[in-house]
């Protein structure tokens, strides 16, 4: 199976504050079908704000985690059997490692570019999926989701926070890799068919996310982590209808990319860089885009 089993949508777009301050957009994105395979990978990377240099970061990573997690999967042969070999205790152990070994990468980008470390700071989230299963593993903020069977969208991370309220970890932070069972680092495998799957960076959850809720009991706040199925389910469909048209990838791009301007006043409002990857599983579903 090649990529025509997928079709994705992706994009970056600058944050009007980000804008106004003159700085670049710091978030990156970007997937890739594994060729004659059924596999599909994602990566998405928000370039910590008061950083100078995240930009390079965010791109950076996204390329090399792509690279890394496509080259491991062939090592360990589970690009003909990954729906059946790989477990959640597999997928930690190797993500961790590729984490880690990205951090080195950056340290050494740093060098190679005469510029400080942490001013590559950014955060890091990565899926890889043949349909038939899904596996994520982050480090830092943003959010990820996939759609199962039953139409539901199943939250796949939660954002990891530093040891201090509202503190961001990043690639470069030195608290997460400490030892595998870090609770700063995060991993995720679900084993059944899925349908969809999306990753976003922390300048779209507001549009798409339920993520503060106020709990009256305990007279507190708290975060449902839990995907809105209005915002996701629409576009599902629409991608559907891309499919069908036979549109090129850059032009879905460009239309992804206008929604994620002006898609509803919750995107349109947000001032800081926005990036959303959606792909879908194209089996039998294709057909829900005639109705």
């Amino acid at each position: 199976m090649i990529k025509e089993n997928w079709i994705s949508a992706w994009c970056s777009k600058i944050g009007s504050s980000h804008i106004i301050e003159g700085l670049p957009c710091q978030d990156s994105s970007k997937v890739i079908y594994l060729e004659n395979t059924e596999f599909i990978i994602a990566a998405i990377s928000d370039g910590a704000g008061s950083c100078e240099n995240s930009h390079i970061g965010s791109l950076f990573l996204v390329d090399r985690a792509i690279e890394k997690i496509a080259t491991a999967f062939k090592l360990r042969n589970w690009l003909e059997n990954g729906d059946s070999e790989l477990t959640l205790e597999k997928w930690r152990e190797e993500s961790f490692l590729i984490f880690k070994e990205l951090k080195e990468e950056v340290k050494l980008k740093s060098i190679e570019l005469e510029i400080d470390f942490k001013s590559l700071s950014a955060t890091l989230i990565i899926a890889i999926s043949n349909g038939k299963f899904i596996a994520c593993a982050n480090i830092g903020d943003g959010r990820a989701a996939f759609r199962n069977e039953d139409s539901d969208w199943i939250p796949m991370l939660v954002p990891t926070k530093g040891e201090e309220a509202n503190q961001t970890l990043f690639i470069t932070s030195e608290i997460w890799d400490e030892n595998i069972d870090s609770e700063y680092f995060g991993t995720f495998l679900y084993e059944k068919q899925i349908t969809a799957f999306t990753l976003l960076s922390d300048g779209c959850e507001r549009a798409s996310f339920e993520i503060l809720k106020y709990n009256e009991e305990e007279d507190k706040y708290f975060d449902p982590n839990k995907p809105f199925k209005p915002f996701f389910e629409p576009n599902y469909l629409n991608l559907l209808k891309l499919k069908k048209a036979n549109y090129e990838q850059n032009i879905i791009n460009e239309l992804w990319g206008n929604f994620l301007e002006n898609g509803n006043q919750k995107l349109i409002n947000e001032t800081d860089d926005k990036s959303i990857i959606l792909s879908v599983y194209l089996t039998s579903q294709i057909n829900e885009a005639e109705g």
